[in-house]
Order: structure tokens, then sequence, then C-alpha cells
């Protein structure tokens, strides 16, 4: 049993966003990370109020926002909705600890004081700038340095956590190459083209489609490519066609172009046995055990050059990877880990 949950029992807030149902359904990172939390931490014997959309549920107590926000004169701007849900939010309410994943809603947070509060960094808004001295949780060493970098206050790391049961570690591959995300540019999705078409592979990409500023750059580096020479996007996938799709692979290619935060997708490739190839940005190198979990590479020629070495990559010691470093376990442990230096 951890440590942590021989704490006294906690009454915790755990604020997820007013804009995807937690656990989400498909896309929905900050989401999955408040919901797992929630859980977590209400089968530890905490008292826990998941702040969330109306079709949200928890074993905890629910409690949202409703979806018609009153007008405002802060209606249009960046962030006017995540302040209004998390104000509401804390409203009237008496809390030990909040744990916030609604980014934009620093502005409020920055006005409340009845309980410590920890503010993950699933990303850096620029609106956080004005707000530096609220305590941040960064969710790899890299992102933490960044943020650091930008004057804000990381009082540390807790790596995101998963449930790697629904992945299966199995012995019979499929011989393709797998990306999965979002049509992005820097996403890499033309260089995993790239290193297929390098080595006459098969490569699917799995992503819904791009959203409106992405759009030529799918159109002029994605779709030509689309239905020729074993290039397939198979949409968006989600549950358990997900979780066959990362088994079956050979391997999953990040080919990432900025500093990626964390990078689920490199986890639950691991989860499910198959080892990840990504370019040395970002989490990339906390995330992968190099030789071991899959390889850190530079560019695109060293990419394709390391698929013909992931069958020397044991899939479970990939699984035993994740179990041991990205569980939710020990994820909540390293919030309350933190939480304990504020109180």
């Amino acid at each position: 049993m951890s440590t942590q949950s021989k704490l006294a029992p906690l009454r915790i807030a755990v604020v997820s966003t007013p804009h995807i149902k937690a656990p989400p359904e498909g896309y929905g990172g900050s989401e999955a990370v408040a919901s797992s939390l929630a859980e977590e931490l209400v089968r530890r014997g905490h008292q826990v109020t998941l702040f969330a959309t109306h079709d949200s549920h928890t074993a905890g107590a629910l409690q949202y926002f409703p979806s018609a926000l009153p007008r405002g004169p802060y209606d249009g701007q960046a962030g006017y909705r995540e302040v209004i849900h998390l104000s509401h939010a804390l409203a009237d309410q008496t809390f030990d600890l909040v744990l916030n994943h609604c980014l934009k809603a620093a502005p409020a947070l920055a006005l409340y004081r009845q309980a410590p509060a920890l503010t993950t960094l699933h990303y850096c808004p620029p609106i956080l700038d004005d707000f530096p001295w609220l305590d941040y949780v960064a969710v790899s060493r890299r992102q933490a340095e960044l943020a650091r970098g930008r004057g804000l206050h990381v009082l540390g790391v807790a790596y995101n956590g998963i449930d790697p049961s629904p992945f299966q570690v199995v012995s019979a591959k499929q011989d393709y190459l797998l990306w999965i995300g979002r049509f992005h540019e820097y996403k890499g999705p033309d260089l995993a083209i790239e290193v297929a078409h390098r080595l006459g592979a098969r490569l699917l990409l799995a992503a819904p489609p791009p959203p409106e500023d992405q759009v030529d750059y799918f159109e002029s580096r994605i779709r030509p490519h689309l239905g020729r020479d074993g290039i397939a996007w198979v949409g968006a996938v989600e549950g358990t066609d997900k979780c066959r799709l990362f088994e079956q692979a050979r391997c999953t290619l990040m080919p990432i172009r900025w500093e990626e935060p964390f990078g689920l997708v490199m986890v639950e490739s691991m989860a499910a046995g198959t080892p990840v190839i990504a370019f040395r940005r970002g989490s990339a190198p906390e995330l992968i055990a190099d030789g071991r979990t899959g390889f850190l590479v530079e560019d695109v020629e060293t990419m394709a050059a390391a698929v013909s070495r992931t069958q020397t990559i044991d899939a479970q010691a990939c699984r035993r990877h994740v179990e041991a470093h990205f569980s939710i376990t020990a994820m909540v442990d390293a919030y309350l880990a933190l939480s304990r230096s504020l109180r």
C-alpha cells in the first residue's frame, strides 16, 4: 500500500474543464488526468468533489457548471469560460486542497485563498505569465525547466499516469508503422510519412480531421500521400480500437517538432508492448528508456534506421516500464507529496 494512502482523509476539489466530460470518450488529455486523479483519491478514502461537465461521472461528488453561460463583458476572449467555471466551482465551498486542470482559469484561482491549490501545466498558455506566483505542477522535467524559464513557480513534477490494463501485450505483430495524434505540423505526421516512404513500409495515421488552422498543411503535406504506397488514414480511434492498433503495430513513430510536455501516446504505446521511436525533444528522453523501450533519434534518417532495430525491444519490458513509472498510483502519490509542501 502506498504511504500516501495513510494520510488523514482530505476534502479535495479536482477541477476539470467545462468543455469535455470526465473521463472523456475521445480526445481530452487534461480531462482524463483529472478523472483518474479523482477516482484514485476516492479509492484512497479522500472526500473528492469533481468539478466538470454535467455528463461527467465519478465515484466522488460531481458538481458541474451549467452549459449555458451568462453573458458578460469578456465573452469571446480566451479563457472567459474557464474563469467563470472555476469561480463557480470554488464559491462557498470548503476544501483542504484544490487540484486545478483548467489552465485559463488562473485569474479566478489567483483570488482563491481558502485552500492550497495546485495548477497542472498540461500546456502553458500566455495568460499564465500574468500569474507567475501560483503553484504549478509540471508533467515532465523538461516542461518544468521551460516554465521556470518563463518565471512560473513550478513546485515539482507529476508524470501523467494511465491504467495499462486495457492494453494487451501480444506476440504476433502486424507489419505496419503507427502514427497517432492530431494533424498538426508540430506533431510531424508528414515526417512519419517520409520515414515510411524511405522504408517502403505500411503506415497507419490515426487522427481526427485537421483543425481549421491546419487544413492547408493537411491538404498540401498529408492528403496527397493517402491511399498510396501503404499510407492510410484510419480516422480517430478510441477505446478498444485504439488499444488493438497500438498492440499490433511494429512501432509507434513520434517525429515531434516541438517540446512535447508529456506525450501520452508514447506511454500508451509502451503499455501495449510496442516500442516508440521519437525525436529527442520535449519529454521523450524522460518517457522512453533508450534502447530498452524504444529509441531516441535526431532526424528522419536516423528514425528510419531505428525501425529495423525494433525487433530487439522486449515487449514485456515496455509494459513493465509503464507500470513502474507512469501508473495512476504513481501519479497520485506525486500530487499528494507536492501538496504536503503547501500545507
